[in-house]
């Protein structure tokens, strides 16, 4: 008898230890198992990578919209800067090292929540395509696209065969390049996560073209769409004749009666039309764009008045024609309170 109580109370012992670790389970799940360097065996810099693209074929106006597929069995480390969660950037990642940066073009939404600003990643390079957009250097899958040297990865299972998320690390100052001077920025900062202190809002013509603006799609009758420039001053001239007169056409689409149409905003959106807006910024007679999506939140907040002076932190990207000509410096805002008015 004294023997079946034992067994009985060993077999309730351990019915309670497992229903106690099933618990314990079920209230502190496992954890998702993350990347460090030990799972790799030759981390390079960024810099190292985007090197393989300048070697073929270097850094001016020759590379615009080539793309080479990367050989090397590499892998970078990178710390996520950029965030999705606004809507301003979109289907895409940028990460940097101490060498440089990188965009990413994952082709997934959402990205803010599964990689992190602040979180380490880790990227096998090889058989990546490695492509430049008006001088911007990313790493892709093929492009379908005769426009884009390279594509999105798009597909989960292709993603997770080269990208890898690490610990997160959070944010620090040195992140940041902080910039008081053009002088203190140049292209190896392509794609880097920068503060610009001192900038003042410009409203006005510069380079031939008139900012605040937005991006207008034309269509053709035949062909592929075409892109223009339509400032923000001809914009209000033009629904101001709308209301006056509705049967006009008012480009972009006229906003509705009770919207103020005199304060210019980031970006354009109305009635399901959404252009980007380009805001232009001056330091020391050198001119940086804000570009900002319709849909991003913040779209239809009003600019910084002409003459304020702001401080800017920002992706820092570039921008010409399909030649490589007529070469523009962007600022892509994860949040509109990366703009801090400051005078």
């Amino acid at each position: 008898m004294k023997t079946l109580k034992k067994v009985i109370w060993i077999q309730l012992l351990s019915l309670e230890l497992l229903v106690s670790g099933c618990y314990s389970d079920f209230n502190d799940p496992a954890r998702e198992e993350l990347a460090t360097d030990a799972d790799f065996e030759t981390i390079v810099p960024i810099r190292n990578v985007k090197q393989l693209f300048y070697d073929v074929y270097g850094k001016g106006s020759g590379g615009v919209g080539k793309g080479i597929v990367v050989e090397k069995d590499w892998v970078i480390k990178g710390k996520v800067i950029s965030s999705d969660a606004t809507g301003n950037i979109y289907r895409t990642m940028y990460i940097q090292d101490e060498s440089g940066a990188i965009e990413l073009k994952l082709g997934i939404s959402g990205i803010y929540n599964e990689y992190k600003v602040g979180q380490i990643v880790y990227v096998k390079v090889q058989n990546l395509l490695l492509g430049s957009y008006r001088y911007m250097l990313s790493l892709g899958a093929a492009s379908t696209d005769s426009d884009y040297s390279n594509g999105y990865m798009d597909v989960r299972a292709y993603i997770n065969a080269h990208v890898f998320k690490g610990e997160m690390v959070g944010m620090t100052n040195a992140d940041t390049l902080v910039v008081n001077s053009p002088s203190e920025l140049n292209d190896d900062a392509l794609g880097r996560l920068v503060r610009i202190n001192g900038l003042t809002s410009y409203f006005g013509e510069y380079d031939r073209d008139k900012y605040p603006s937005f991006l207008e799609v034309l269509y053709q009758e035949v062909g592929e769409p075409l892109y223009n420039n339509y400032s923000y001053v001809d914009a209000i001239a033009d629904w101001k004749a709308y209301r006056e007169n509705p049967t006009e056409i008012a480009k972009p689409t006229a906003p509705d009666p009770g919207e103020d149409v005199t304060v210019p905003t980031y970006a354009y959106s109305n009635n399901g039309n959404k252009y980007y807006g380009i805001a232009c910024f001056e330091l020391a007679g050198k001119y940086y764009l804000v570009r900002t999506s319709g849909y991003s939140r913040f779209a239809l907040d009003p600019l910084p008045a002409h003459g304020k002076k702001v401080n800017i932190t920002a992706i820092y990207t570039k921008y010409s024609s399909r030649s490589g000509s007529f070469i523009k410096y962007q600022l892509v805002l994860n949040n509109v309170n990366d703009m801090i008015v400051v005078d």
